[in-house]
């Protein structure tokens, strides 16, 4: 069954599919048409083309060039980037041809970052191979690279042609990265409310053994969330950034465990630390952080994250991009709804997250 979602973003609107085996079975008529119109530059990495060594003979139109990238967070830099636009102009890459992004975040961040620069702007595709740009980061059109300062501290705005998603891809995925993505879905349950919180609990045992079926329709429920927020504000400048619950705390500890853990195991513990925040500002009761918690925690420890201290995290909160005014900017849960935004100094952070899970002074 194909899912289709439609995503609104002022002049360049695009589609979302959604199907089991549209691209490692049967790619649709509209997709082969599609990819027919131009000649494409296809950017993965490792990982992925290890698993599907064939992968080029997916796609009918023509094939400049593969370029694999090595797989992990520290790929996204730019001297990577660097490597990934000399190796576009020397193919002979035009405004005329493509970029084909075939993986995760980090391959979908990085070829989206080098597609929106070079010659000011070629067309692009995401084809997300994980649970975590399947569900989030493919959509939305955030490009980027790391810097030394932080997460994403360079990049752009800039949506793709289309995002086409196959969830047989998740058959091969590690469990280590399946639960880095349930982690995105969580965030997802707690920003849509109660009902979706029930609906991804009385389903738990259907995504956990990642049936496609299943999975397809939990993909479209969560990126409708996402597509109509980007629809109402593309370029963040407010809706958008309730999308960021857990990642100011979560960017930080990528950052000062150098990426050696997932980002959504970095995730789950960054919506863990700021539920907690949301409860010691009494935005919400300690009866209704503790349920959200335990519905964070349904996430089984991929990497155990212990005694991090208060101090440098506060420091490492507070290179977001997103803050403002030297305050560290946080979308917290208030009840008895919505997430909001709030601004906290640096010693602020540090007296609220006194004695936390994980946290050493």
């Amino acid at each position: 069954m194909l899912e289709t979602i439609k995503v609104e973003t002022g002049e360049t609107p695009y589609p979302i599919l959604i199907g089991e085996g549209i691209l490692l079975k049967h790619m649709l008529p509209e997709m082969q048409e599609m990819v027919m119109r131009r000649r494409w530059l296809l950017i993965t990495d490792e990982k992925v083309a290890a698993l599907y060594p064939n992968l080029l003979n997916v796609f009918p139109g023509e094939m400049i060039s593969q370029v694999v990238l090595p797989s992990g967070e520290n790929t996204k830099s730019m001297e990577q980037a660097t490597a990934v636009l000399e190796n576009m102009a020397e193919a002979g890459i035009t405004r005329l041809d493509g970029v084909l992004a075939v993986g995760g975040g980090v391959v979908g961040d990085l070829a989206g970052f080098c597609a929106s620069i070079y010659m000011r702007g070629v067309p692009w595709l995401q084809i997300p191979t994980t649970l975590l740009s399947q569900v989030d980061s493919s959509v939305g059109g955030k490009t980027g690279v790391n810097l030394k300062k932080g997460k994403n501290m360079a990049g752009s705005f800039y949506q793709p042609q289309a995002v086409w998603i196959d969830p047989l891809f998740l058959k091969t995925l590690p469990e280590e990265d399946f639960w880095g993505g349930c982690s995105e879905v969580v965030k997802y349950g707690i920003i849509e409310g109660a009902y979706m919180r029930q609906w991804l609990t009385d389903h738990w045992s259907e995504i956990t053994s990642r049936d496609p079926a299943l999975m397809a329709g939990l993909i479209k429920r969560c990126l409708e969330c996402k597509a109509a927020v980007v629809a109402a504000d593309e370029r963040e400048a407010g809706l958008r950034k309730i999308l960021n619950f857990g990642h100011t705390a979560g960017h930080a500890i990528e950052k000062m465990l150098e990426y050696k853990i997932t980002h959504g195991e970095a995730l789950r513990q960054g919506m863990l630390l700021e539920l907690e925040l949301a409860c010691r500002l009494h935005w919400v009761s300690r009866d209704h952080c503790d349920q959200l918690k335990a519905f964070v925690k349904k996430i089984p420890v991929t990497t155990a994250i212990r005694n991090l201290n208060r101090s440098e995290l506060a420091a490492a909160m507070a290179a977001d991009k997103k803050n403002r005014d030297q305050r560290i900017s946080f979308l917290l849960p208030r009840e008895p709804g919505g997430i909001e935004e709030i601004l906290l100094s640096p010693d602020e952070v540090i007296r609220l997250l006194a004695h936390s899970e994980n946290l050493s002074d």
